[in-house]
C-alpha cells in the first residue's frame, strides 16, 4: 500500500484517543496536526484517512517513547463486532477455515496496515504479513494492536486457544510480541519480512459458532463494496472481479481471463493466492452474488438462469448450490419472507 488516503473506520482512531486519555493525555492534545475532525469520533459511520489514524499513532508513540505495551492496550480494547460488516462477516462464516479467509482478504477493514495472503502446506496453514510499508517508528506499535486484537477476539468468540503451531515475526520483533502470547505457549521465531502466524490446519475445519452460509455471503458482498468505497487498491482479485461481471454466464476460462489482464495463468494464481482468494472463490463471489440480486428482484429461477447463460433451471441451481449452499428457489423464499416481514412491520 504506498499510498495512506484511503480511508478507514474513526471507531480505531477513537480506540487510541482513549488510550491516551487513560494515560493522562486529552483529546486536544493527542489529536494535534492529525487533521482528524474530533466531531468525527462522534459519528458512528465517521471515517478517517490512513495518513490521518497513523499521525494519531506517532502522536502516542512520541509521547510515550515507544512504549512496549501500549498497542497492546489498544488492541484489548478493539472488538470484533466494533469492525461493522467484517466483524458480522467472520461471525457467521461456516467454518474457522473460512473465518480465517475474511480475516485475510478484508484485513484493511480491520486494524491493520499490512498486506495479509495466506498458504496452505500439509498439515499447516499460514497466514503471512507484510507491514513493511508501515513507518518504521510505527510498526512495534501496530503490530503490538493488531496482535493483541486477534488473539483476544479470538478468545472471546470461540473460548478457547487458537491452535498456533509457531509465530515468526520479522524486523527483531518477537521479544516486543512474546507478552501478548504468553497465555498461549507457542515458540516465537525471528525470521526475514514478512511476518508468518501458523496454525494446525486440521484444528480449522471445525464450525463457527454462529455459522450460517448466506448472512456470511451477504456480509461478505458487504466488505467488498466497502473496500472499493473507502478507495483501497482493487489488486489482481479486483481485475478478475471486473472480467468475470463482463462474462454473465460464467464460461469464461482461468485462461482467457489470465490473457485479459496480461498475465500468465501461473502468475495470476499465484497472485491471487498472495491476495488471499482464488479464481473458484472469485467465481462463487460474483456469480452467486450477481445471482442473488437477479433472484431479489422477483425473477424466477428460470428467468434468471436464462439471463446468466444457462441452458436451463437445473444447470443453474446447480451452480447457485456451489456458490451459497443452499437451492435459489429456497433463497428467494427467504427473501421473499424477509421482505414481508419489513412491510408488515412498516
Amino acid at each position: 500500500m504506498s499510498s495512506w488516503e484511503w480511508r478507514r473506520a474513526v471507531t480505531n482512531s477513537v480506540v487510541l484517543v482513549e488510550v491516551a486519555e487513560e494515560h493522562g493525555v486529552g483529546r486536544e492534545e493527542i489529536l494535534r496536526g492529525t487533521g482528524i475532525d474530533p466531531a468525527v469520533c462522534s459519528e458512528p459511520d465517521g471515517e478517517v484517512t490512513a495518513a490521518q489514524e497513523l499521525a494519531l499513532v506517532r502522536n502516542l508513540v512520541t509521547r510515550f517513547g515507544d512504549q512496549p505495551g501500549l498497542g497492546v492496550e489498544a488492541g484489548l480494547r478493539m472488538r470484533l463486532t466494533m469492525h461493522g460488516v467484517y466483524g458480522l462477516a467472520v461471525l457467521s462464516s461456516p467454518t474457522l477455515l473460512e473465518a480465517l479467509g475474511i480475516l485475510v482478504r478484508y484485513s484493511a477493514l480491520t486494524t491493520s496496515f499490512g498486506r495479509a495472503w495466506q498458504q496452505t502446506d500439509g498439515a499447516e496453514f499460514s497466514i503471512f504479513l507484510d507491514d513493511t510499508e508501515v513507518p518504521r517508528d510505527l510498526r512495534a506499535f501496530l503490530l503490538e494492536r493488531d496482535m493483541a486484537s486477534a488473539l483476544n477476539n479470538w478468545l472471546l468468540v470461540l473460548g478457547a486457544k487458537p491452535p498456533l503451531v509457531r509465530l515468526e515475526f520479522a524486523g527483531g520483533l518477537s521479544a516486543r510480541m512474546a507478552p501478548v502470547f504468553e497465555s498461549v505457549e507457542v515458540p516465537l521465531l525471528d525470521r526475514d519480512d514478512p511476518h508468518r502466524l501458523v496454525l494446525n490446519l486440521a484444528e480449522l475445519t471445525g464450525p463457527m459458532p454462529m455459522a450460517s452460509p448466506l448472512t456470511a455471503a451477504h456480509f461478505e458482498k458487504e466488505c467488498a463494496e466497502l473496500l472499493e468505497r473507502r478507495g483501497l487498491h482493487k489488486g489482481v482479485a479486483g481485475s478478475v472481479r471486473e472480467v468475470l461481471m463482463r462474462q454473465m454466464n460464467g464460461r469464461v476460462s482461468q485462461e482467457e481471463v489470465a490473457a485479459q489482464l496480461n498475465l500468465s495463468l501461473r502468475t495470476m494464481r499465484r497472485r491471487l493466492a498472495e491476495e488471499g482468494t482464488s479464481y473458484r472463490q472469485l467465481c462463487s463471489e460474483t456469480y452467486g452474488s450477481l445471482a442473488e440480486d437477479l433472484l431479489s428482484t422477483g425473477l424466477t429461477v428460470e428467468d434468471v438462469a436464462y439471463r446468466m447463460g444457462y441452458s436451463g433451471a437445473p444447470a443453474f441451481s446447480n451452480a447457485f448450490k456451489q456458490w451459497r449452499g443452499i437451492s435459489p428457489g429456497r433463497f428467494a423464499r427467504e427473501v421473499a419472507t424477509q421482505s414481508h416481514r419489513s412491510a408488515v412491520h412498516h
